[in-house]
């Protein structure tokens, strides 16, 4: 009797001891499934998050960015153009929405550029940063080829100008409607489509030693700040069509205009053009 009661016992122990390994099998198993499903839902969202910030996918690009002078259109890094690309004569001009300096440089120089670019005597790239607003201008440049994209630079830039601000979304949409411009204007300023892009054109500007604004060259070269005026663009730009160089004011020549700066000293030549 006694002898099939310890029998007995060995099969229960045996039992609870395969049980028991059972159990711990399951734990584990469990316990590799949790870590399995963290690390999945973590590499999930990462991937969500790059896909939100464009990743290294390529940047969205405004159609008007390009080069000028038979340069190729569309790179990212590319500021805005207005005008005919086969003009003989590009204005490339590195500007802040939020920068007051550029408001006057646009008030005084405004329109006797439009008219060289309308006659076909040059045409400008408009290559926007954000030293003076930051986030403020990030947005502005992101609505402003929004704007390019429905055939409203002009319209934006003068409104933009008109009453700089801090700009939120909703101002710049309300900014847009008032300048007339239509389109995809508000779904590409709501989703800031050209947000990356406008941190590319920036990340040039070190490239021609731009470090204020506003900065002006002319077929590459730099105009003296003394020169940002009606007369001495247009001189320039005559200059240059006529295969010169930028002229070099003397002291006793033209005023300088009030404020603003330049990525360099007056009449210095960039080692670059800085619409490449």
């Amino acid at each position: 009797m006694s002898s099939k009661k310890a029998e007995a016992r060995e099969r229960v122990k045996a039992m609870r001891e395969e049980q028991a390994r059972r159990d711990r099998r399951r734990e584990r198993t469990m316990r590799f499934g949790v870590a399995g499903a963290v690390v999945a839902a973590v590499a999930i969202i990462a991937i969500a998050v790059a896909a939100s910030r464009g990743g290294d996918g390529p940047v969205a690009v405004p159609e008007a960015a390009g080069a000028g002078n038979g340069q190729e259109v569309g790179s990212e890094n590319q500021g805005i153009m207005i005008g005919d690309a086969s003009a003989p004569v590009t204005i490339d001009y590195w500007m802040d929405f939020l920068c007051p300096h550029c408001k006057e440089f646009h008030d005084r120089n405004g329109e006797a550029i439009s008219q060289m670019v309308e006659a076909g005597d040059a045409n400008i790239v408009y290559h926007p940063v954000t030293y003076t607003g930051n986030v403020y201008s990030t947005r502005a440049n992101n609505a402003f080829a929004c704007a390019a994209d429905e055939g409203k630079a002009n319209e934006f830039i003068d409104a933009a100008f008109a009453s700089q601000q801090q700009w939120s979304t909703s101002t710049l949409v309300d900014l847009g409607e008032q300048a007339g411009i239509g389109g995809d204007y508000e779904s590409c300023v709501r989703d800031d489509t050209y947000e990356d892009w406008s941190s590319n054109v920036e990340s040039q500007a070190q490239n021609y030693d731009v470090t204020g604004t506003p900065t002006t060259f002319i077929n590459g070269q730099l105009l003296p700040r003394t020169s940002q005026t009606p007369d001495g663009i247009t001189s320039a730009v005559e200059a240059v069509a006529a295969g010169g160089d930028v002229p070099t004011p003397s002291p006793q020549g033209t005023q300088a205009p009030e404020g603003g700066q330049t990525g360099g000293a007056a009449g210095e030549q960039p080692s670059a053009q800085p619409t490449q």
